[in-house]
């Protein structure tokens, strides 16, 4: 079954200032898209409007050929996950409990025997099922991130909206949040990732959407968007890019 996400046509603004403008793209399931460009390109504003938080002043966005202006909010969280770029952490919530709350648009009451099973699962899907009793501010970044994928995951999405997910994690983690993220991908999901680097975006996506001042400067394949041209007329900066590289063994002690 093909999903997909459709904006159209997309216009935001912040008082007088134009924040996304015309902005149109479309991905479907088992693709990643990630958004770049410059702080204040727009990338976080069209994430809040695929998410349904943001409502745009003139334009459309379609998940499943249906509008979300048409789609209730509680319809929207059970579609489409998100993972932030920060979380506030408060008390001693443990990560069973904090992936829990992905559940919300499906609890009534009480969580139910199906939602601790999804908890259960969306922690082993990201390798974090032995931290299910942890205190979230045990963790490290790394662990954290994986944590915030699973309360995404949680609620079943055909979407996953992610901002900046390996912002501020260190190599190690910053490849662990890669082959999740491409994992995630061979299930079907439709993954939009707002991201800063584009070395990584280059490497796990199957589209990319390049922003400049809330409109669209380029949109197509890694290869054909992100080249040194667009580049140096986006970020100011003349990039050295290499596609092909000899892999080196690392010496023996």
């Amino acid at each position: 079954m093909v999903i997909e996400v459709e904006v159209k046509g997309v216009k935001v603004y912040y008082k007088s200032i134009k924040a996304l403008d015309g902005v149109t793209l479309s991905v479907k399931n088992g693709e990643i898209l990630s958004i770049v460009g410059p702080n204040g390109a727009g990338k976080s504003t069209l994430l809040k409007v695929i998410n349904g938080v943001l409502r745009p002043k003139i334009g459309t966005v379609y998940v499943d050929q249906k509008s979300l202006s048409d789609i209730s909010p509680r319809e929207i969280a059970k579609r489409i996950g998100l993972v932030p770029q920060k979380i506030q952490l408060t008390g001693m919530l443990t990560v069973y409990d904090f992936v829990m709350t992905g559940r919300r648009p499906y609890i009534d009451f009480t969580p139910s025997k199906r939602d601790e099973e999804k908890v259960y699962e969306a922690l082993e899907t990201v390798g974090a099922i032995n931290l299910a009793d942890r205190s979230l501010e045990e963790l490290s970044g790394g662990e954290l991130q994986r944590v915030i994928i699973a309360r995404a995951l949680a609620v079943e999405p055909e979407v996953l909206l992610l901002d900046e997910p390996t912002n501020s994690l260190d190599l190690k983690y910053q490849v662990e949040i890669q082959k999740i993220v491409k994992s995630l991908r061979s299930k079907g999901l439709i993954i939009i990732m707002a991201i800063h680097d584009l070395t990584y975006a280059y490497r796990i996506s199957d589209k990319i959407l390049m922003l400049n001042n809330g409109r669209v400067f380029a949109a197509g394949k890694p290869e054909e968007v992100l080249t040194p041209k667009n580049i140096l007329a986006v970020y100011g900066v003349k990039p050295l890019i290499i596609t092909e590289y000899k892999i080196v063994a690392p010496a023996e002690t």
